[in-house]
């Protein structure tokens, strides 16, 4: 394996905010890292790696799953919850740019709200 592919711990809480973009990067680096293995990784080493890149809060939710499929999924339920589009409506209708936040990082945050609103094309 490829050590400079290795990803760091995960040690993040489902609470925050940018939970759901965190552990979708990570575990597209976790992936990545088992990919680069020359030797394939079957399911009860990838599991035990998996236990190993997670922090101890994290690895409590795990010892359930039986396969690293399973765990995966956990993982994916803890940290990637659904969107309340009408919630994301109002964060979005409700931004506003801060003093000295400048035009680009107003309209990336103005995109990155609009990415959860479900915005469909307007047909006649």
């Amino acid at each position: 394996m490829d050590a400079g592919l290795k990803p760091e711990k995960l040690n993040l809480e489902a609470r925050t905010p940018e939970a759901k973009e965190i552990f979708k990067y990570w575990l597209r680096c976790f992936e990545a890292y088992l990919d680069s293995s020359e030797i394939p990784i079957l399911g009860p080493r990838k599991q035990r790696l998996l236990h190993a890149q997670v922090s101890h809060r994290i690895s409590t939710t795990l010892e359930k799953a039986a396969t690293y499929e399973e765990a995966v999924e956990l993982l994916r339920k803890r940290f990637v919850k659904p969107i309340n589009e009408v919630h994301a409506r109002y964060l979005l209708s409700t931004c506003r740019q801060r003093s000295g936040e400048s035009l680009d990082e107003f309209v990336e945050k103005l995109t990155t709200l609009a990415r959860d609103c479900d915005h469909q094309d307007v047909t006649g």
